[in-house]
């Protein structure tokens, strides 16, 4: 899983990186073009409790790449997102829009003033816009491509057209591409153009500690703004949660449980990216390690099993699967044998949020 974060300038993008990532990365503006890459590790107490039921000396999380780009900087007349950002972009499997909602005198907003709604429907519309330009360019580069074409090209090449002239329609619309209900067909045209509005959209309310209070309000404004599938956002103290980061884990847990700040920046961003996302997770034991995986939702057992190794899915005989809370209620893989808990699955399986699996296979 791969995060782009994005946001105008001030907004508290960085910090999030390092408060997901538990970087240590300057805030402020970011040189280069390429921006930041930091792994953030998922958090998952099943996995904490399959490793300490087990007694193995490994647990191995799943990790979310997080990309901290370049802000987006206002140019008149231009847009927002150029076409080299436009290309970073499009290597990530979903966007997560920073928005201010904190004050801080020494560190003016871009605008002149704080308004964090103004500034995320900003992000909003200029993911699209940029979508309308990308089309507009490969209507241009089908049109160019036409001339000495056959008869059949030709018709597929304007039915391509046609596909693209619907999708922008509905865009000048203020409909993303993830929320346009688009065909078998249709999906088969827009192959390879890579749209930004069809890549899930996350948003994080940047917000002052003393504000956390508000969080329900934010919520719910934010479900009115991101109201299409695939889209979700949550209020966040990035600073706070960065300075939590630093800490050791338990350091961290007794400072928050302090504090009362609940369950963690990182824990909300990828329950929400995984919702977004359409994933689950199941996990694999041996007696080294206990690991966690993470796949689409309406996975089959081979599939799940090439997560894995390519050779388990390529030998795939079957699959031992145990839920993760049985697999605790019984305390070992030798009594949920005993209960009937683990169960043999062949290749029509499909996994389950939270199975404990072992795979058979045959290469």
């Amino acid at each position: 899983m791969r995060i782009a974060i994005i946001g105008l300038p001030a907004s508290g993008r960085t910090t999030l990186f390092n408060a997901l990532t538990r970087g240590r990365a300057q805030t402020g503006p970011l040189s280069g073009r390429d921006g930041r890459v930091g792994v953030a590790r998922v958090p998952d107490q099943r996995l904490t409790q399959l490793a300490n039921l087990l007694q193995t000396p490994t647990s191995v999380q799943v990790e979310v790449v997080c990309v901290d780009l370049p802000e987006t900087r206002r140019n008149p007349g231009r847009e927002l997102f150029s076409g080299e950002r436009i290309n970073q972009l499009q290597q990530v499997d979903a966007l997560l829009a920073v928005v201010r909602a904190f004050d801080a005198d020494d560190v003016p907003h871009v605008a002149g003033s704080i308004d964090w709604r103004r500034d995320l429907e900003e992000l909003v519309f200029e993911v699209t816009f940029a979508d309308v330009a990308l089309i507009e360019r490969r209507i241009e580069r089908i049109n160019e491509s036409m001339k000495g074409m056959r008869s059949a090209q030709r018709d597929a090449a304007l039915n391509a057209i046609r596909t693209f002239q619907n999708v922008q329609a509905r865009l000048e619309d203020a409909i993303p591409v993830r929320a346009q209900n688009l065909t078998a067909a249709d999906d088969n045209h827009l192959q390879g153009a890579f749209l930004l509005s069809a890549l899930p959209f996350l948003a994080a309310v940047n917000v002052n500690e003393g504000d956390l209070d508000q969080s329900t309000e934010i919520e719910s404004a934010l479900s009115e703004l991101l109201n299409g599938p695939r889209t979700g956002g949550a209020p966040i103290a990035a600073g706070l949660e960065m300075e939590l980061a630093q800490m050791d884990e338990q350091d961290e847990a007794d400072m928050r449980s302090g504090l009362q700040a609940g369950e963690s920046g990182l824990s909300r961003i990828v329950r929400l990216a995984y919702d977004v996302l359409g994933l689950i997770s199941f996990y694999t034991a041996n007696d080294k390690e206990v690991r966690a995986w993470s796949i689409p939702t309406g996975t089959i057992a081979p599939r799940a099993a090439g997560a894995v190794h390519t050779d388990m899915e390529r030998g795939f005989i079957r699959a031992e699967v145990v839920s993760c809370d049985r697999l605790l209620e019984c305390g070992s893989f030798v009594e949920a044998r005993k209960r009937g808990a683990l169960r043999q699955e062949g290749r029509n399986y499909e996994v389950n949020d939270g199975d404990v699996i072992n795979f058979l296979f045959s290469v």
